[in-house]
């Protein structure tokens, strides 16, 4: 494995190297912050806080993507990059400061929540999508492990960090900890030194036209259309099952904070395991798309056990198999999603993806708090599973997905350009032909 990591990091330019000491920052603070604030809010507020404030941050953030995506594409990454992060720095403080007053008041507690939850919207596609113009288009599958490996490294103990802090100090100081990480992952983020290119033809182009045209190329190529579709309801049965529902039944099985800290630290441990080592010796073995028939399945079948199990080790074991076939799953459709799309538009088309999940984010939780109400954890927790493992067929059935996951990386380059040109065409062309006299 360290002679694979060593050969994969070679070649790549300082700015890339930047980028993962950036993400490793930005995952510790975010695994930290959210196992501190999950469990504030399950312990001040209960289940019903919890879903309350799971949907309606999701909420925040599905309005916020299609609004702040066309900005990396707009402007340097890096920037963007840098000032999301220090927006969510804060909502940190903010939250420290409620804790320190001891004052928890839920509807607060979302209002600064939805500040970083709007901070994220403009990180997160640009921090998707930045590596493609750091590295070769050869280089970008290496350059994306390497990313989700980084990003692993910090959620890996950004967790456990939260959860110690959790059980053994004031919550304000864990929340301030959070806040004073994220300080210093965008100090890392404005050090990164990305290639210039023209940005005058995409800043003349209308801020509305570059979302529209971020929501058409989506939906006027097929296999993305029906990725995202699908892809929702397997977000819709996933999200609840690791955000709402865990620290749940983390907290009723008497459990303390640092529970949901190592659980989520398993997971990010599996996903450093399987982005580094597994994912690639799985693909020397067998073609792209049976290793991600094998990890989806398994992944159903990792979370019809933790709905049926109260043991706290299986179930940590479990996150951590979790981890290692979520790296599979999104090393094997992220690379060739981003290559497909033309460079230009890959922000604002990462973040239709970041859309869906977020969609499935606030869809489920607001579906297990209705359910919490009539049923028991468990059944609701076993209710998901069943539901995730029903959404496998589709997403291995989605037409053409197959012939696109084969393609080598030379091919699959602007693959969709080539495909569907008239998903790329500007909106304003597209407009002028719609007012011409017929």
């Amino acid at each position: 494995m360290h002679t694979s990591l060593r050969q994969r990091l070679r070649g790549l330019p300082p700015g890339f190297h930047l980028l993962m000491l950036s993400d490793v920052l930005s995952g510790l603070a975010m695994g930290a912050g959210y196992v501190s604030i999950s469990w504030w809010v399950v312990s001040k507020g209960g289940a019903n806080d919890m879903a309350w404030f799971s949907s309606c941050t999701a909420l925040v953030m599905l309005a916020a993507l299609p609004l702040t995506a066309p900005l990396g594409d707009r402007f340097p990454k890096n920037r963007i990059i840098a000032a999301g992060i220090l927006l969510a720095m804060l909502s940190g403080f903010a939250l420290a400061t409620m804790a320190w007053f001891d004052c928890y008041r839920l509807r607060w507690v979302i209002a600064s929540e939805s500040l970083a939850m709007l901070a994220w919207a403009l990180v997160i596609p640009s921090m998707l999508s930045i590596a493609s113009e750091l590295v070769p288009a050869e280089r970008l599958t290496d350059a994306l492990s390497l990313q989700k490996s980084s990003q692993a490294v910090g959620n890996l103990f950004g967790p456990v960090l939260g959860g110690s802090l959790m059980a053994f100090a004031p919550a304000w100081l864990a929340l301030g900890s959070y806040g004073l990480l994220l300080l210093i992952a965008a100090g890392g983020a404005l050090r990164i030194r990305i290639p210039p290119r023209d940005r005058e033809q995409l800043q003349a182009e209308s801020f509305v036209a570059q979302i529209r045209s971020g929501l058409r190329i989506r939906w006027r190529i097929p296999l993305e259309r029906s990725w995202a579709c699908w892809g929702l309801l397997a977000m819709t049965a996933y999200f609840p099952m690791v955000v709402t529902l865990l620290p749940i039944k983390l907290h009723q099985l008497g459990l303390p904070a640092f529970w949901l800290g190592i659980c989520e630290a398993a997971a990010s441990g599996g996903l450093l395991i399987g982005s580094l080592w597994l994912a690639h010796r799985l693909l020397r073995r067998c073609s792209r798309p049976r290793a991600r028939a094998l990890a989806m399945w398994s992944l159903a079948a990792v979370f019809v056990v933790v709905a049926l199990t109260d043991n706290p080790y299986l179930m940590l074991t479990m996150f951590g198999i979790e981890g290692v076939l979520l790296s599979i799953t999104m090393l094997i459709g992220q690379t060739h999603r981003t290559l497909a799309v033309p460079e230009p538009y890959r922000a604002r088309v990462s973040a239709i993806n970041v859309l869906v999940a977020k969609l499935g984010s606030m869809l489920g939780p607001a579906l297990a708090g209705i359910l919490l109400h009539s049923w028991s954890l468990d059944a609701v927790y076993l209710f998901f599973a069943v539901f995730h493992l029903l959404s496998v067929p589709p997403m291995l059935r989605l037409p053409g997905v197959n012939a696109f996951l084969n393609l080598n990386h030379q091919e699959v380059k602007d693959w969709y350009r080539h495909q569907y040109p008239e998903a790329f065409e500007p909106i304003v062309v597209a407009d002028a032909k719609l007012k011409q006299p017929v």
